[in-house]
């Protein structure tokens, strides 16, 4: 396929500034507008368009202020940092995973915060005929699951705020929170216990055990959790689930450097009521 085909079906314009960017390597990270025209063919002045709109939004930056030499931006090098961050916490987080599975036989999945929603990075299937498929990928809302439940607890209350400003409090099933102070009080209760059960509030019929994922610093970047048809999740069963997620959820902390006496907020600890986050 030519590349005129290609972008026949996509924004040209965009596909014009992702080339750009792409000019951008290790062997060559200045780059002259000239340069730039002289090698990608576009019109000077579709060019300086596109400079001037990286620029502004912080995409590139000029080697000198008066100069029409350009390198990469504060904002793509955060980009690159999270994206790189996302794949160190996979590679490391996956033996945990696995073993967490051997041992529950239950769909283990890893979440962070993307979009005002939960976005689920990884996941390791359990061997059950009877199992909870959400794909790597997906996006579900943070108020009626567990793993977002999770994420949220770590968020200030203004952030909190915000999203719920941003995204609403929708009622997904009977047992969805749709009411900004029960909210607040879940995530209280989460802070204080390091654990959250989605009890139906999502899906009708699946049940969730989550905790979070700290880094050095001891801020919540993850969530980690169990999943599986609410028939299985006995009150027994999740009890011992919340041992065995929050076990895995501080190995996955401690590689990242995460130290118990840096935590942000309230000591992880699990009681033995099985129903406290039960909504």
């Amino acid at each position: 396929m030519t590349d005129d085909a290609k972008t026949g079906s996509t924004i040209k314009s965009l596909v014009k500034t992702l080339r750009l960017l792409k000019l951008f390597t290790p062997q060559r990270n200045v780059w002259t507008a000239e340069d730039m025209v002289a090698t990608l063919g576009y019109h000077k002045s579709s060019v300086q368009r596109i400079l001037a709109t990286l620029e502004t939004e912080g995409f590139l930056s000029r080697v000198a202020p008066r100069r029409s030499e350009y390198r990469l931006g504060p904002d793509i090098l955060f980009l690159g940092n999270v994206a790189e961050m996302s794949l160190d916490l996979r590679s490391l987080a996956r033996p945990i995973m696995l073993d967490l599975v051997q041992r529950a036989q239950e769909t283990c999945y890893l979440c962070v915060a993307d979009q005002d929603q939960c976005l689920y990075v990884d996941k390791v299937e359990c061997s059950q005929p009877i199992r909870i498929i959400n794909q790597v990928g997906q996006r579900n809302p943070m108020h009626c699951t567990g793993v977002g439940k999770v994420l949220l607890s770590g968020m200030s209350d203004d952030a909190v705020d915000r999203l719920i400003e941003a995204r609403g409090l929708k009622a997904h099933t009977r047992n969805s929170i749709t009411d900004r102070e029960r909210l607040r009080q879940e995530l209280e209760r989460i802070r204080r216990s390091g654990i959250a059960l989605d009890n139906e509030e999502l899906d009708l019929g699946v049940k969730c055990v989550a905790a979070p994922i700290r880094d050095s610093s001891g801020a919540v970047v993850a969530a980690i959790s169990l999943s599986g048809p609410a028939q299985r999740f006995t009150p027994a069963t999740i009890r011992r689930f919340e041992k065995e997620v929050k076990a895995a959820s501080i190995l996955i902390s401690r590689v990242l450097g995460f130290k118990p006496g840096l935590r942000r907020n309230m000591p992880l600890t699990v009681d033995n009521d099985p129903n406290r986050l039960i909504c």
